[in-house]
């Protein structure tokens, strides 16, 4: 395992290295795929047949390593046959960042997806979200990574998928899990916190843009966070008075 002082030396040498490659600085894998929005936007209009409900549709999408999608199986069918055949057929149009092993190598890899089919309006909209990977694998990875190694990921989120709301993906929602477990919020506090969340995560990236060395979840996340929320404690005292 490496110590923190390892650890630092190798975030120095990506941040130095930042000058001249960037995507290949930093990062702490594995990685699972990432969808692409082309448009930035999570919701899609889409042009489907007239279902007489609304569907949210389990399927394991096989993604190849160079981020094109050769399979996509329903794995929980809604038991309306047609709108599983729309939904496989959705995802198999799919692109997506490949997953990432832990040598940042791009890898083959099955990720699971609910495809979300209902209507807004008098409109046909389609939204995709995918299902994190095991908790205890995740939030391993995300208590490893240094303040270069998140800036990498975002980054690649941003630039590469598009995706201009990214505090629900799956690496920064994690973070933000852990600490709402770990701090143990009432019910009333955990509904604010999430509801600043996108907000405070912009926090979190401008001070890991300022020291890079850093442990990004102990080290920058966490006390940006303490500064920001009221812990538990705070809260019954207040409700108290």
């Amino acid at each position: 395992m490496k110590t923190p002082a390892v650890r630092r030396l190798i975030a120095l040498l990506g941040y130095v290295s930042l000058a001249f490659a960037w995507p290949a600085a930093a990062q702490v894998g594995p990685i699972q795929p990432v969808l692409v929005l082309p448009d930035g936007k999570l919701e899609v209009g889409h042009d489907r047949p007239n279902f007489a409900e609304d569907y949210s549709i389990s399927v394991d999408v096989y993604v190849a390593a160079d981020g094109t999608v050769t399979s996509a199986v329903v794995s929980s069918s809604s038991g309306n046959v047609a709108a599983d055949g729309v939904a496989a057929n959705y995802m198999r149009e799919r692109t997506f960042l490949p997953a990432l092993d832990v040598n940042s190598k791009p890898v083959d890899s099955v990720v699971k997806v609910n495809v979300n089919m209902f209507k807004r309006g008098a409109r046909k909209v389609v939204r995709v979200t995918l299902k994190p990977p095991q908790m205890a694998g995740e939030t391993l990875r995300v208590r490893k990574l240094m303040c270069a190694d998140f800036l990498w990921e975002v980054n690649r989120i941003k630039s590469e998928a598009g995706i201009r709301d990214f505090s629900m993906e799956v690496m920064p929602f994690i973070s933000a899990h852990m600490y709402v477990a770990q701090k143990n919020l009432p019910s009333e506090l955990e509904e604010k916190f999430w509801d600043q969340w996108p907000h405070t995560l912009k926090k979190v990236i401008d001070r890991c843009e300022k020291d890079q060395l850093k442990f990004y979840f102990t080290e920058v996340l966490v006390p940006a966070l303490d500064g920001t929320m009221p812990t538990q404690e705070t809260a019954t005292a207040s409700a108290a008075q």
